[in-house]
This record gives C-alpha cells, structure tokens and sequence, in this order.
C-alpha cells in the first residue's frame, strides 16, 4: 500500500525521471560552514519537480540514497543557484580599498593562498572576485615540456583516477556515473573504455583552467544544471553528482585521440568563463547547448595554454580516449600544481 501511495506522489509531481540525483549524507550543520558552501537548488526543473520532487518524494519514500540528515533537508531547500547569482554580483562590485585588502588578507590565511606567486595591477585589485580570478607571475607554475608528458590542468586534488569501465567512471567508492550524463552528447562515444581523473579545487587554490596536452579545440558543450557543493560529504554520498551540477566540457583533439575538459560548477561557483568563447553559466533562462567549431573556427591551444576560469573552488573532470593515455602512480588525495605531470600520451 505504501508504494503504491508512493508511485500516486511520483505521478502527480512529474514521473521519476523527473526527480534529482539521489541526496546526500552531509555534516554541514554548522553556521560557517553554511555560509561559506550555501548555493544550490531551485535552478532547474520546472515548480513541481523542483523542491517538491526533492524533498517531499525523498522524506516519503525513504528512497534518497542516503540518510535524510537535517543539514541535507537544508540543503535541498534553499535555492542556491539564485543565491550563487548573488553572491557572484557582490564579489564582482569595486570595494573601498582598505576593506578589500582586509578581505583579501583574511581569505589568504584562512584557505593558504601563497600572495607571493600571483600578479596584482599596478592600481591594485578592485573586486575580490578580480582576486579570486587572479594570474599568476610567468614562473609560478612551469609546464611539463615532454612532448608526450600529459599535465594537470588546475591546481587541484587528486580525487579519482583510472579506467572508464564501458561507461561508467568512478565518483567515490562504490559510487559509479555515467560518460553519457557527463556528456550528454554523441561525442561521449569517444570515451567509451577510456580514462579519466578527477581533480578538485579548494577555496585557496588558482583557479584558471588550462590545457592538459597540445591540441585543436573543437568545441564545446554547456549543460545547465544544480549548483550543489562538491565537498567530500557530498561527493562520497550522492550518486551522480558531477552529471547533475552545472557544467562545461571542451573538447580538445591532439593526434593521439580525442580528451575532454570537464569544467563542473558548485555552490557559489555560478559562472564558469571560457577563455575562447563566451558561453555564459548559471542565467536564470537556459538550456544546453553544444557548439562545434567548422574547421576555421577551431583553436590550437599548447600544453598549459589557458582554457577557463572558475569563480570560486570546483571540479574538473579530464576523460580520454580509449588507449590515449597512461597515468603515473598518483595518490588519492595527493595535491597537484598547473603544468604538473600526470601521465603520457600511450600511442
């Protein structure tokens, strides 16, 4: 009796294929923390497959993929890609002068920015997301030179790494997701048993995003989506994550095969910039789209060249065709600099 209730409750809100990814288990119940990480929610999906298909159909059925915590209740409801909307027109305004180096100085010590290596105008910065955004000087982050050397991309954690198991590519432990929700497009075939690594950006690190290896640029694709954190909490309980946040993917041939660089939006992160084009992430009206340049348009880019950047800490996901790369050794968990080397090319 109670599924069937249940499946009445699915119908009258859309169908199941209407729901969100499945909730989280968090440990965000606390202040700083929210204010820090709040955005998400509210931005896709139409009024009833929003909040209510999150929420409600998640408390009744029992069926979210983790435990109903009062942190994820809080979580689902507040609507965080407005609120990232926000946040990114107050980081954008020009402050007085003293009260942004304050911030600046309070951001730097709290999340480890080395203020040594980065490049300021000479009139200094006016937004803290100028800083956010910030260069760094020439020296700062030497590219591997090897011409087969394949590098990281971002400053970055290494969170996974290695084969693409026909489609599925591994978020955490025992969590798997799909190539094709990734990419949801025809150009996701490419990956089919490739390799993959999945690298996230803290608060503190450089947050420009630049080319793995040399290549043509052949485009792009903009999926419109959630805006929810890409903490560890969230990472390691919420199947599907990176396939449901809002995301841009480049895609990238080099005459070994064909790569993908997965920009992955999250709480506070509401736009992505792309270095060659002008897509613009996390509007209020949107819908996804993929633009693949005809050969004129196409862009060469060398190895470290500059891709996009992020506003504020995210996740890149690299996938490779089947047999392009071979990984090095890399610790789960390790941290790794721009320009780095993380593999060679395999053929």
């Amino acid at each position: 009796m109670a599924n069937s209730k249940n499946q009445v409750f699915l119908h009258a809100l859309g169908g199941e294929d209407n729901l969100s990814a499945k909730l989280a288990v968090g440990n965000l119940w606390d202040l700083k923390k929210i204010f820090f990480w709040f955005p998400q929610v509210m931005c896709a999906g139409n009024g009833r497959s929003s909040l209510l298909s999150q929420l409600v159909i998640p408390l009744l059925t029992g069926s979210g993929g983790g435990r109903m915590t009062k942190s994820v209740v809080f979580y689902k409801i507040l609507p965080l890609c407005f609120i990232s909307r926000i946040f990114g027109v107050l980081t954008r305004l020009p402050l007085p002068r003293w009260a942004l180096r304050r911030a600046i100085a309070w951001y730097s010590a709290k999340f480890g920015v080395n203020t040594g290596e980065y490049v300021e105008p000479a009139a200094g910065f006016r937004t803290f997301n100028e800083f956010f955004t910030r260069r760094l000087k020439d020296s700062a982050r030497p590219v591997d030179s090897a011409v087969n050397a394949v590098v990281s991309p971002v400053d970055a954690r290494v969170d996974q790494y290695g084969r693409i198991d026909g489609t599925m590519l591994i978020q955490a432990k025992g969590i798997a997701y799909s190539v094709g929700d990734l990419v949801p497009s025809e150009m996701h075939r490419h990956f089919l048993d490739g390799d993959f690594i999945t690298l996230y950006l803290s608060p503190g690190d450089y947050h420009r995003i630049h080319a793995p290896l040399d290549g043509t640029i052949l485009g792009y694709q903009h999926v419109p989506g959630r805006l929810y954190t890409v903490q560890d909490f969230m990472v390691k309980a919420m199947p599907d994550l990176f396939s449901v946040n809002e995301r841009i993917t480049t895609y990238l041939r080099a005459p070994s095969g064909l790569a993908g660089v997965c920009m992955v939006g999250a709480a506070n992160v509401g736009r992505i910039t792309l270095s060659y084009d002008t897509p613009v992430t996390n509007k209020t009206f949107r819908s996804m789209k993929e633009r693949l340049y005809v050969e004129d348009e196409q862009k060469t880019v060398r190895k470290g060249g500059e891709l996009g950047v992020f506003n504020l800490g995210s996740t890149v996901v690299l996938v490779f065709e089947k047999g392009m790369v071979r990984f090095d050794e890399l610790s789960l968990g390790s941290k790794l600099r721009m320009g780095e080397r993380i593999g060679v090319l395999a053929r």
